[in-house]
């Protein structure tokens, strides 16, 4: 399976999948023009991980700001996750936010409360 990259703009994440060397990550800002524009490779190439997933998926996830689009992909991506769990797979998402944002550490557990994902939460120093 080929790994997906996706370099980050001011608008739009990072995101790294490469299932051969167990690197699952999105960084940056989620405000893309179009969303399902966007995101349409991510769940596109989700999906077929779904079908053979490693024993083991650590996703991290280094947003610092996302809006309510943005948040919906978010949400369909935990998804896509959850059906990698229920295969008994594991699933661990790291969820990183500063530790000052109230909002992002929030939104992350939302998520998992949602999702039923094991998250582990990680408070970033900003820069």
């Amino acid at each position: 399976m080929d790994p997906l990259i996706i370099s980050g703009t001011e608008d739009t994440p990072e995101v790294i999948f490469n299932k051969k060397e167990g690197r699952f990550q999105i960084n940056g800002r989620s405000l893309p023009e179009d969303v399902i524009e966007f995101y349409t490779p991510v769940f596109s190439w989700l999906e077929q991980y779904v079908a053979n997933p490693n024993e083991e998926t650590k996703f991290k996830v280094k947003i610092d700001y996302f809006n309510s689009a943005s948040q919906r992909a978010i949400n369909e991506i935990f998804n896509i996750l959850t059906r990698i769990s229920l295969k008994g797979k594991k699933v661990l998402v790291e969820w990183y936010f500063y530790q000052d944002d109230d909002e992002m550490r929030e939104a992350g557990q939302e998520y998992a409360e949602i999702t039923n994902l094991n998250f582990q939460y990680i408070s970033n120093v900003p820069d």
